[in-house]
């Protein structure tokens, strides 16, 4: 692959860094909760602009490092959070995988159990730190449910990810960013 102009490189990771942040701005003030899923997932599909480029995991830290830091002082909220703990961090390791290993069922568990072990750690976080009960939202309803809907849930967000990265890098790289 042809290297990226570093001006281009900046203007591409600036331009990535305030549509995350516009996405969970949006994401934030929008009272329609598909509406703001689908914000919060153009926010973290943002990340794979800069990942997919050369030194991509230290543009991807430096993207992270300010989408949370903004995001943070103008919409703390849920989807900040869930961008924070989460969604964020989701390019960085689908890169990793993809390009260490070669078995795509093993990257797909590695990428279920990354996804419920940060989902642990958000649940122990909301419980023991912030003495907020999560499960009264769903009383009565045994916790395989919601477990297995965030199981189908990230399934799905996976492969959405997975074709929209696709056709960014198929169709869109190219001609949003030339190579010299």
């Amino acid at each position: 692959m042809k290297r990226l102009p570093t001006s281009l490189m900046a203007a591409a990771l600036g331009m990535s860094i305030a549509v995350s942040v516009l996405c969970l701005f949006a994401a934030s003030v929008t009272e329609i909760i598909p509406l703001s899923a689908v914000c919060l997932f153009f926010a973290s599909l943002m990340t794979w602009i800069p990942v997919r480029e050369e030194h991509g995991y230290i543009f991807a830290a430096i993207k992270f490092t300010a989408v949370t830091a903004i995001s943070l002082m103008i919409c703390p909220g849920i989807y900040t959070y869930l961008y924070i703990l989460i969604f964020g961090n989701y390019a960085p390791l689908r890169l990793f995988l993809r390009t260490r290993l070669d078995d795509r069922f093993l990257t797909v568990l590695l990428r279920m159990l990354y996804f419920n072990l940060l989902v642990c750690i958000g649940l122990a976080v909301t419980q023991f730190i912030l003495h907020y009960d999560v499960m009264m939202f769903i009383p009565g309803i045994p916790v395989y449910i919601p477990v297995a809907a965030l199981e189908v849930g990230f399934i799905v967000y996976m492969l959405i990810y997975k074709f929209f990265s696709y056709l960014f890098d198929s169709a869109l790289r190219n001609k949003l960013m030339p190579r010299r």
